[in-house]
């Protein structure tokens, strides 16, 4: 196949395309316009609205409440509850802390745990 056999091929399925969205945005008014009748659309949206609205804001809700699980279960799960990062046991301490808090100032660490020998969480 050449290169102008090609561009013909894709240029005719693009034609066939838009014609067959064409009849597609045309069968959809044709579908509305029988559902929803001019002369008493106003009406039946008014209705459908008010019977749908519970349903949608249930939808809603359920979205939002598994959205919120999925983000609290990702901060609590995996340790960006406690700040996040890698753990460490503190030197000189009983306890653990973050390692990168550690290794961004050792030496600030280690004046203030000579600073403050009997306390534990400084």
């Amino acid at each position: 196949m050449g290169v102008n056999e090609v561009m013909n091929f894709i240029v005719g399925k693009l034609k066939e395309f838009l014609l067959a969205m064409e009849n597609f945005g045309g069968e959809v008014v044709d579908w509305f316009d029988k559902v929803f009748p001019p002369e008493t659309r106003g009406d039946k949206i008014h209705h459908w609205l008010h019977v749908a609205i519970p349903f949608l804001i249930m939808a809603v809700a359920l979205i939002l409440f598994i959205w919120i699980c999925r983000c609290c279960c990702r901060w609590c799960c995996s340790g960006r509850g406690s700040g996040g990062g890698k753990m460490m046991k503190a030197p000189g301490r009983n306890f653990r802390m973050q390692r990168s808090v550690f290794e961004n100032d050792p030496k600030g660490y280690f004046w203030n745990l000579r600073a403050h020998p009997g306390d534990e969480l400084c």
